[in-house]
């Protein structure tokens, strides 16, 4: 049942994903301006502690004060990923699983590896239909995982908890950000001959993709990466203000 209700829903998602693409960078400007007009609310009416956690996570990960370092387990170890490298490829793919649950993938699983394999990959998705659509592809290029985890804490209510909350709030959104960025760069073009990434295999799957198909795949990156962010983080931050 749920095998048959999977494909259909891949089906679906094949048939809307141009149709989507374009009404994407017709409405861009009001998406956009959605997003400026909520950032702005935003700052005007939320608590600095958000600030803080972003701001906390920007000086840990970049290092910004000489006598404040990260630990040495999330520094770059000759031949393994570090702590930091783990945690994003994680936070990754169990964003690629959340999605194949969200379409029937049931069964489904991730795999994150201590260091890079043979074709340069810190680690893998298996859908459990062996089928994949763009939405699981894609999915963690927009969807920031850590701070829909947290969203659904406000609700107790229990407010000595809140500073603690919009402190990892703050960081986690920080997190999405630049991991976000890094992942970009990262699965723009394959690190390995004959290798493949997320944002190449969009519109076709590695075995069968050619030069039309990645192309495609990157337009399609490009248009809808930047535009899902924007509508996701409004959504968040109006659930703030």
């Amino acid at each position: 049942m749920f095998i048959g209700l999977s494909n259909l829903v891949d089906r679906l998602l094949g048939l809307i994903m141009w149709p989507l693409a374009t009404a994407v960078v017709y409405y861009y400007p009001e998406i956009f301006s959605l997003f400026i007009a909520t950032v702005r609310s935003f700052v005007e009416n939320a608590s600095p502690i958000y600030l803080a956690g972003a701001a906390f996570f920007l000086i840990f990960r970049f290092n910004f004060l000489p006598f404040l370092k990260f630990p040495s387990s999330w520094n770059n170890k000759k031949g393994k990923y570090s702590f930091a490298e783990r945690l994003d490829t994680w936070e990754h793919e169990i964003t690629h699983w959340l999605f194949a649950i969200l379409t029937f993938k049931f069964g489904s699983r991730i795999e994150v590896f201590d260091k890079p394999n043979e074709k340069g990959h810190a680690g893998y998705f298996h859908s459990s239909t062996n089928s994949y659509n763009w939405l699981i592809t894609i999915g963690p290029y927009f969807f920031p995982t850590f701070t829909f985890l947290l969203l659904p804490l406000f609700l107790i209510p229990y407010e000595p908890l809140y500073p603690f909350l919009e402190f990892l709030l703050g960081w986690s959104i920080s997190f999405h950000i630049i991991q976000n960025i890094e992942d970009v760069k990262r699965n723009w073009k394959p690190s390995e001959e004959g290798s493949y990434t997320d944002l190449t295999t969009l519109t076709q799957r590695f075995h069968n993709q050619t030069k039309f198909s990645i192309f495609r795949s990157r337009v399609f990156a490009i248009v809808m990466i930047p535009a899902l962010n924007l509508i996701v983080f409004s959504f968040v931050l109006l659930f703030l203000i």
